[in-house]
């Protein structure tokens, strides 16, 4: 496939390099149809969601008020608190993973849903805003509780969960607002040429951008770097959540393991949470002619194969603890798994595997429109209540200590939801939803400059007595 690439700067106005691909597509233009969808007036049903969104935000937002008055001595009331905010980490803010890692396998496919998947990153700002009461939540390092920082009087600050993790997640969230501006530049400067109401705003988006071999080269320069970046403080991120909002608080539970798990598992969640936004956008959204089926085949593919290697995290973490037959490895077990919350643990079973497995193993099923968006509210499910049992459990646990079994005097109860903690769950799914909703109305939920190559890179070819599809993967 033969390219020819001529890019000029008229005026500080974008020039659209012509790619002329011999015998199949000519000049190539930004597709006018995907501009024209994104400038026109939202519909009913959007304006519906959007009002429905902000409705059980604020009833979130009030909910977590509520909580906050309440104080932060009690941890037993901030069980599902924490829950709901860990949850927005292990599913909205997994799914920006699934660009990258496509653009890494430089998978044709992805190219429609990678700006949906980017688009989640803004969700961070509300998983950032509930994080910040956990600070007050965690005790110090005084309680003599067991740590990563090996807590010393006067030579380590008593404080230290609270700083670093304080740290890596602002860095967090600030990578992933750039890693989404810096891949939406092309589309502003399209939209700042083609838009007069709201040019001033596209404009500062842009910030320059006039499509030159440089501008392009830097884009993705810098996009691989971040996305590096991302990669690594998601993990840095469920480290921290994980080994001291979570760990430290269960005396005796020492796996080096579940930090990665709940990494895992964050991927796992964006990856549902992303095939459910691209069958709205397909349903509902008016997209069908960009959404087609090999997106929900490429990401039913993907689900199949976390799903199954959630099973090797679990029994992974399980065999430490089961072969240890320690007594506080024992409680752990009946804390997390066999205890009280054996209803929940079956739960999480059945919905995050056990479903996943037995259905998406079918090809029909994972090869179509609907089968892989109906496991995906499956694993969600899962996914929050492998988050309840974990942190509700910690955050409720009573940590009295029998002097004669040198055991945990009582094990916790199931931690029933009061109705300021269901508020506080309707607000965590609601605000991200609301801001993605918010957002999509100044950033194309399709990549305007992605279609393009998408389009550019593939040609229907004639192939013996069919027709096949025949793509092109230069970079």
């Amino acid at each position: 496939m033969k390219l020819e690439y001529d890019s000029k700067i008229r005026k500080g106005k974008l020039v659209y390099p012509e790619r002329i691909i011999k015998r199949s597509l000519g000049k190539v233009p930004p597709s006018k149809d995907l501009i024209d969808k994104h400038l026109q007036e939202r519909g009913g049903m959007y304006r519906t969601s959007l009002m429905l969104a902000a409705i059980f935000s604020v009833i979130g937002i009030v909910g977590i008020i509520l909580k906050i008055i309440n104080g932060f001595d009690n941890l037993s009331d901030w069980s599902v608190y924490v829950t709901a905010c860990v949850f927005i980490f292990t599913t909205f803010m997994g799914a920006p993973m699934l660009s990258m890692a496509t653009k890494v396998a430089r998978g044709n496919w992805r190219r429609p849903v990678s700006r949906l998947s980017e688009i989640f990153c803004i969700s961070g700002i509300a998983g950032l805003l509930m994080f910040l009461p956990l600070l007050w939540v965690l005790p110090s390092l005084e309680d003599g509780r067991n740590t990563l920082w090996f807590y010393d009087p006067g030579k380590v600050p008593a404080y230290s969960p609270h700083i670093w993790t304080s740290i890596v997640m602002i860095a967090f969230i600030l990578t992933a607002l750039a890693l989404l501006w810096i891949n939406a530049r092309p589309d502003f400067a399209i939209l700042r040429d083609n838009l007069k109401g709201k040019n001033k705003i596209y404009s500062i988006l842009a910030w320059g951008w006039v499509g030159s071999t440089r501008q392009w080269n830097s884009l993705r320069q810098r996009l691989s770097i971040l996305g590096i970046f991302y990669f690594m403080l998601l993990i840095t991120v469920h480290f921290c959540l994980a080994s001291d909002f979570l760990m430290t608080l269960i005396p005796g539970w020492i796996d080096s393991l579940y930090p990665a798990t709940q990494a895992h598992n964050a991927i796992q969640g964006g990856v549902a949470i992303l095939i459910i936004a691209v069958f709205i956008a397909w349903k509902w959204g008016g997209y069908q002619e960009y959404l087609g089926l090999d997106q929900f085949w490429g990401l039913g593919k993907l689900l199949f194969g976390i799903s199954l290697l959630w099973v090797w995290f679990f029994i992974s973490s399980l065999m430490v603890l089961w072969y240890g037959k320690k007594p506080n490895e024992r409680d752990v077990l009946q804390i997390l798994m066999f205890g009280k919350y054996l209803p929940v643990f079956l739960g999480t079973i059945f919905f995050v595997f056990i479903v996943p497995f037995a259905i998406l193993m079918l090809n029909n099923v994972r090869k179509s429109f609907y089968g892989p968006p109906i496991i995906a509210i499956s694993v969600l499910i899962g996914n929050f209540l492998d988050r309840y049992r974990h942190y509700s459990s910690a955050y409720s646990l009573d940590r009295s200590i029998d002097e004669n079994t040198h055991r945990f005097a009582n094990l916790p109860d199931i931690f029933v939801p009061s109705i300021v903690d269901m508020m506080i769950i309707l607000g965590a799914v609601a605000i991200p939803v609301f801001i993605i909703l918010f957002i999509t109305k100044y950033i194309p939920i399709i990549s305007l400059w992605e279609n393009r190559e998408y389009i550019l890179y593939g040609s229907h070819e004639k192939y013996h007595h069919t027709e096949v599809l025949v793509e092109g993967k230069p970079y």
